[in-house]
């Protein structure tokens, strides 16, 4: 007789699966996350640097509210300031396509960008970022990142990562010339202390290339700064 209702109360709970999992998959969720919120300290002015999104959406649809920021100590001046607002959509199983708009606080002038782009993982669990970006002024400009998580031991990972600047033209006014403009490379090491806080150290090079370089010179600015990082990464 129990068998009986066992094996009833089975049937009807695969019978509803689909629909909850439907239920699931339309569910407007949100997610917070602070990739780095770090320290730099490195020749002249320290430097404080912190990147985060805010994401909701269900696994269709997703809208990105993200911020990066760069202050230097000395002066506490905002280096770089950005903000940007995507709309984000899968395109397979590992990628999404993303567009929308990005707005640079810093530095000056202030400038806005249409954004397209692509994110999602590579092979080796390689997460890819590229954007392309027009600004209000007309130029045309690229963004690749790429970073990935090497486990060491159980609670403690390496985490590579590179991000390369590219500029289709000149912009005088913030002194950034055609072709490859710029690349920051870095190592972190990171403790799991929970899934969601990852205090870490490690260390950051940034250089600027190619004619931005160049501008950077004529300015009496270093071109390129290596940086030991300390910070935490946390989502909720």
């Amino acid at each position: 007789m129990w068998g009986r209702f066992v094996v009833a109360g089975c049937v009807l709970a695969a019978s509803s699966l689909p629909a909850f999992a439907a239920e699931m998959d339309n569910m407007i969720l949100s997610h917070v996350s602070v990739e780095r919120l770090e320290y730099r300290v490195q020749d002249g002015d320290d430097i404080g640097f912190v990147e985060g999104d805010l994401v909701v959406g269900n696994d269709s649809h997703k809208v990105v509210l993200g911020i990066e920021a760069e202050r230097s100590t000395g002066g506490g001046e905002f280096e770089s300031s950005e903000v940007h607002l995507l709309y984000r959509r899968p395109i397979s199983d590992f990628f999404d396509i993303q567009g929308g708009l990005r707005h640079d606080l810093a530095p000056d002038p202030e400038m806005t960008h249409l954004t397209l782009g692509l994110t999602g993982l590579l092979e080796q669990w390689i997460e890819f970022e590229g954007n392309a970006y027009l600004s209000d002024e007309g130029d045309v400009a690229f963004r690749i990142e790429a970073e990935t998580e090497i486990f060491l031991t159980r609670r403690i990972f390496a985490q590579p990562l590179v991000e390369l600047d590219v500029s289709a033209s000149e912009n005088q006014a913030r002194e950034i010339g055609p072709g490859f403009s710029k690349i920051e490379a870095g190592l972190r090491f990171h403790y799991v202390v929970t899934g969601g806080l990852n205090p870490y150290i490690g260390i950051n090079y940034e250089a600027e290339l190619g004619e931005t370089a160049d501008f950077a010179r004529a300015g009496g600015e270093d071109t390129n700064a290596t940086a030991f990082v300390a910070g935490v990464r946390f989502a909720y």
